[in-house]
């Protein structure tokens, strides 16, 4: 499971991302630093973490 996360999302804190990564087996959390919840100006980092882990887990 991988979770993205903006530090600077408005609409979901990133506190509830690392609480998830707690509870959730073989999660893999990546906070994209400065993002907010819609990742403006962060949209090429967010599809190639999304793509890395992708490659990662086939």
């Amino acid at each position: 499971v991988l979770t993205i996360q903006g530090s600077s999302d408005e609409i979901i804190p990133v506190q509830d991302a690392h609480e998830f990564a707690k509870i959730i087996p073989n999660h893999k959390l990546h906070i994209i630093e400065g993002a907010d919840h819609a990742y403006t100006n962060h949209q090429d980092e967010l599809s190639s973490v999304a793509v890395s882990f992708i490659k990662e887990t086939i």
